[in-house]
């Protein structure tokens, strides 16, 4: 009886698991295909500093120009650091066991949100979860897991 009762447990586990991913992983082809443009970006952010400030139409189009420019360097940059990531993922699964480079890897999902705050409380986001549900510890930089 207890062992059937685990099953059924532990397969509704995995289904929800697997649909969470699942779920995910569309959420996030959803979100690159109607990511704007930069010449979209530049013109949002243009037309709020037009509303707010009520610049002149010789203003607004220097501010365009100026938003356009600043967000093509943060996109050079995004795909700096993207680069040098997947660099060093390399470098680090050549020297790496198998399962060190898998532990590695999740220790590299503590650091995301870290800098972030979190909209309400003020607090700074929460650290990345164990491979165990509802297990607590440590990250690797040493901050407590809530």
């Amino acid at each position: 009886m207890k062992k059937s009762i685990f099953a059924v447990v532990a397969t509704l586990g995995m289904m929800i698991g697997t649909g969470v991913c699942a779920q995910n992983t569309q959420q996030q082809s959803r979100m690159m295909k109607n990511r704007p443009t930069a010449e979209q970006m530049a013109q949002r952010q243009t037309d709020r500093l037009k509303e707010k400030l009520a610049l002149t139409d010789a203003q607004a189009k220097q501010i365009y120009a100026y938003n356009l420019q600043q967000i093509k360097e943060m996109q050079a940059q995004r795909e700096q650091m993207r680069a040098a990531r997947q660099a060093e993922a390399a470098k680090m699964k050549s020297i790496l066991t198998e399962e060190q480079f898998e532990k590695w890897q999740e220790m590299q999902g503590c650091y995301k949100g870290h800098g972030k705050m979190q909209k309400g409380d003020g607090k700074a986001g929460k650290c990345c979860q164990n491979s165990k549900k509802g297990s607590k510890g440590t990250c690797s930089d040493g901050k407590k897991q809530k």
